[in-house]
């Protein structure tokens, strides 16, 4: 109780409610702006939360990391633009809903993800941080290898095409051996280009495959993005949609938060691999991509899930799940908050505070989103001929000022090309940008793992968790094949 009388006083300091607030607003400002996310919006504002009081900085930087993919999904949602890797998953039936008019509902959907998918991942970081941090340490290279493995084949799989969806996958994963080998270190598929020594950049990359894509797609037409040419969806109808799905709430909610507290695996990943489960569980699943509400519930409820998880092994271990869980490590060690089991009973007052604040968060991003849905909905009724000049400076821009870099604006386009051309032959992008993101992550346990055990492979069938995620692969691949068959065995 004592406790908990201290973390009350803490937060409702002044200064640290004007910091939660304001750190929310610029979190959402940050994830609006294609190619920044969260990353950089703590780099940014570093240089001034070190002159804050330890709890103060930790709960606006805590705020603007939580509310940046919210941000995010409001672009992703409205001009088919994800502000990050979080919400690529996002735009897949969030655009949709735009284009059947209902901008209003489907933001009413990610905010109600945002609140609940949050405070869910919360809560369960408040009371499970421990034991989540022992049980992601049971994960060596080879069970990080099935993950990503397992990963790639749900999103494949799930694909209207699994033929087009393996391929599309396949190209991700070739790419992402472009640039410097990780293990030992020699240069691949270079041709002697600088910008791509360290692999191609993630952030051009999806800057063209959504939204310079979407640009000429929309050139295409003089019309309006909501193709009924009125905002039918309210917010509310949004709200009421979200809670007719518990149970896809609830399982999307443990996938974001396994996903968080396993290193390297990251938001982005989560929302994928979320949408991918909620249509595989579906009645419906060939509604998944033309605009079905469970897209956008699945999607948001595991990414504002797993950035509590992200923060697990962060706090509990001083192991950070993503860039932007290293960014915040980092600033936590700068404030003298030192992350590691002993954390919890040294720096206590402290890390409730954040907690408290975090939660707190989630219903702000509601309010936030209902005060402000209307106008931004509106943006759906604008010409064409306003919105792409719009969305190709915003976005190219965002490209730039990651590593002001022009030769970022120029992989932006290439992909915007690629982009254009999977919309328009039926391949989905989401399989290549994940097979981009976890290739790294496939292709380095593989390697550690093979070092390990010397050059065995049994290494990868060792342990219980590797020889599950081993069967669950083979099942999905399976199963689109085991279905048909299984019905007309029973037919007789």
């Amino acid at each position: 109780m004592e406790l908990l009388a201290q973390v009350a006083a803490s937060l409702l300091q002044w200064q640290n409610l004007i910091a939660l607030i304001s750190g929310s607003l610029f979190g959402i400002i940050i994830g609006i702006l294609p190619g920044l996310g969260p990353s950089a919006g703590m780099a940014l504002v570093l240089p001034f939360v070190l002159k804050s009081e330890p709890v103060t900085a930790l709960i606006f930087i805590g705020a603007l990391y939580k509310c940046s993919n919210y941000g995010g999904s409001i672009t992703a949602i409205l001009v088919n633009t994800p502000g990050d890797a979080a919400n690529a998953a996002t735009v897949m039936d969030g655009y949709p809903l735009c284009e059947k008019g209902k901008a209003g509902m489907a933001l009413g959907l990610s905010a109600t993800g945002a609140m609940v998918g949050g405070t869910i991942g919360m809560v369960c970081l408040i009371f499970t941080a421990p034991f989540l941090a022992r049980f992601a340490l049971q994960f060596g290279p080879a069970e990080y290898f099935w993950v990503a493995v397992i990963a790639l084949s749900i999103i494949a799989t799930s694909s209207d095409d699994i033929v087009k969806g393996i391929i599309s996958g396949g190209v991700g994963l070739m790419l992402s051996t472009v640039g410097l080998d990780s293990v030992i270190g020699n240069e691949r598929f270079t041709f002697g280009w600088t910008a791509v020594m360290d692999g191609i950049p993630f952030i051009p990359v999806l800057v063209g495959l959504f939204a310079v894509a979407q640009a000429l797609v929309l050139a295409e037409s003089a019309e309006s993005i909501s193709q009924i040419g009125k905002i039918a969806g309210g917010f509310f109808e949004g709200v009421a949609v979200y809670f007719r799905h518990i149970l896809t709430v609830v399982r999307s909610a443990a996938v974001g938060l396994f996903i968080g507290i396993l290193p390297a695996a990251g938001m982005s990943s989560a929302g994928l691999l979320s949408w991918s489960v909620a249509k595989g569980k579906s009645k419906h699943p060939e509604t998944f991509g033309k605009g079905d509400p469970e897209g956008v519930i699945a999607s948001e409820t595991a990414t504002n899930a797993c950035m509590p998880g992200d923060l697990v092994c962060t706090l509990a271990l001083g192991v950070p799940g993503s860039m932007g869980a290293a960014i915040f490590l980092g600033i936590m060690i700068a404030l003298g908050v030192v992350p590691g089991p002993l954390v919890f009973r040294e720096k206590a007052e402290i890390v409730y505070t954040l907690f408290a604040a975090l939660v707190i968060t989630s219903f702000l991003l509601f309010l936030f989103g209902m005060f402000l849905s209307r106008q931004m909905a509106a943006v759906t009724l604008l010409p064409n001929e306003i919105i792409v000049p719009a969305v190709l400076v915003i976005s190219l821009l965002g490209s730039y000022a990651v590593n002001l870099n022009m030769d970022d604006v120029v992989i932006s386009l290439v992909f915007g090309a690629v982009g254009y051309i999977m919309q328009k032959t039926g391949f989905s992008p989401i399989p290549l940008l994940l097979g981009l993101v976890l290739g790294d992550m496939v292709e380095s346990n593989y390697h550690r793992a093979l070092m390990m055990s010397r050059g065995s492979y049994s290494i990868f069938f060792a342990s219980t968790i590797s020889q599950i995620l081993c069967v669950l692969t083979v099942l999905l691949y399976a199963m689109p094949h085991l279905g048909p068959l299984w019905k007309k065995v029973m037919r007789g």
